[in-house]
C-alpha cells in the first residue's frame, strides 16, 4: 500500500471546481503531458468500443481521444462537479435547429460527462476498453482502491494508459522547506499497477524542467498546478509578509540563464487486461477439460 498522499479529498474538489472558472493557467503543462501520452499510443493497435477519462478536467483529454478513435464511446469522469460542468459545456454539440431536432439528427456532445469518484466508478464490470488518465492518479485518496476499479470495469484484452506527478516533483521547492502532497515512486504504483491484476505492467519517467523569469510568475504556476489541498493546511490568511518571503525563498532557484528552475517528474503507467480476468472475488478462472475436448475450446467454471 502506498503512503496516505495527506490530501483532503473535499479540498481536493473544491479547488478544482473553483479552477473550471480559468483553468488556462496549467494548461500548458497537462497538454504536454497529454500529447507525449497520446505518442505513445501511436505504437498500439487498439479500435476501442468504449473508452473513459479519469480526471477529465475540463475535457481536453477527450477531444484529443475522439479524434483518435472517432468510432468510440467517451465517457469522462472528474470528481470536482465544477470540472465536469465546464468539460460538459466544452464539449457540448453546436446548436441545431428545431426541425433537425424533430429529425432525430441533432448533434450529439463529443463526450458523456459524469461527476463521480475515481475510486466507485459509475460503470458495469468488464465494460471499457480503454482506460486513459492524464495526471490525476496523485490526487486521489486511495490509488490502490482506483486500480481497482479500473480493473474491474475493464474487459478483457482492454488497455490502460495514465500518468502523474512521481517522487521528484518539485524536489527544489520542497529543499527550500515547503510542505507539499506526497507523490508516488513509480516502482510502488507498478506494483499495485500487477496487483490489481492488470498485465503486463511498464513503469517509466521523464523530468521536465519549468523555467520561469520572476517569482511571481512562478509561484502563481505552482498554485494553478497543484494548489495546497493538504489535510493540516493553514486556514486562514498568511498574509504579505509570508508571501514576501517565500517569493524571496524562491529566488535562490535562479540559475545562470537568469531563469527560476523547477522539476516536474512525469511517470507514464500502461497495462493490459489480461484475456483470462480475475473474476471480482479475487479468484482466477479454472478450466475444466474432459479428455474427449483436449484441443477443443476449454469450458470455463
Amino acid at each position: 500500500m502506498l503512503a496516505a498522499p495527506d490530501l483532503d479529498p473535499l479540498a481536493v474538489r473544491r479547488q478544482y471546481s473553483r479552477r473550471a472558472a480559468s483553468p488556462g493557467r496549467a494548461d500548458f503543462l497537462f497538454a504536454e503531458v497529454e500529447s507525449r501520452m497520446l505518442e505513445r499510443l501511436d505504437v498500439v493497435r487498439i479500435s476501442p468500443q468504449s473508452v473513459i477519462d479519469v480526471g477529465c478536467g475540463a475535457g481536453r483529454g477527450l477531444l484529443a481521444l475522439k479524434k483518435r478513435y472517432p468510432a468510440a464511446e467517451l465517457t469522462g469522469l472528474d470528481s470536482a462537479p465544477g470540472m465536469a460542468r465546464a468539460a460538459r459545456d466544452a464539449l457540448a454539440p453546436p446548436a441545431r435547429g428545431f426541425f433537425a431536432r424533430l429529425r432525430g439528427d441533432a448533434a450529439k456532445p463529443v463526450a458523456h460527462v459524469v461527476a463521480a469518484d475515481a475510486h466507485a466508478l459509475p460503470l458495469a464490470d468488464a465494460s471499457v476498453d480503454l482506460i486513459w488518465s492524464n495526471l490525476a492518479l496523485h490526487w486521489f485518496d486511495a490509488p490502490e482502491r482506483a486500480l481497482a476499479e479500473w480493473y474491474r470495469v475493464s474487459r478483457p484484452g482492454a488497455l490502460l494508459d495514465f500518468s502523474f506527478f512521481g517522487v521528484d516533483t518539485l524536489a527544489e521547492v520542497r529543499a527550500l522547506g515547503a510542505r507539499t502532497m506526497t507523490f508516488h515512486d513509480l516502482h510502488d504504483v507498478g506494483d499495485l499497477v500487477g496487483a490489481a491484476g492488470f498485465a503486463e505492467p511498464v513503469m517509466d519517467s521523464e523530468r521536465l524542467t519549468l523555467s520561469w523569469a520572476s517569482a511571481e510568475a512562478m509561484l502563481g504556476d505552482l498554485r494553478a498546478i497543484g494548489g495546497n489541498a493538504l489535510r493540516g493546511r493553514f486556514r486562514g490568511l498568511l498574509g504579505r509578509e509570508h508571501r514576501a518571503a517565500w517569493l524571496r525563498a524562491l529566488e535562490s532557484l535562479r540559475r545562470t540563464d537568469g531563469r527560476l528552475h523547477a522539476t516536474i517528474e512525469v511517470v507514464y503507467g500502461h497495462a493490459w487486461c489480461p484475456e483470462r480476468k480475475r473474476r471480482s472475488d479475487g479468484l482466477s478462472p479454472v478450466e475444466f477439460v474432459p479428455r474427449r475436448d483436449i484441443g477443443t475450446n476449454p469450458r470455463r467454471e
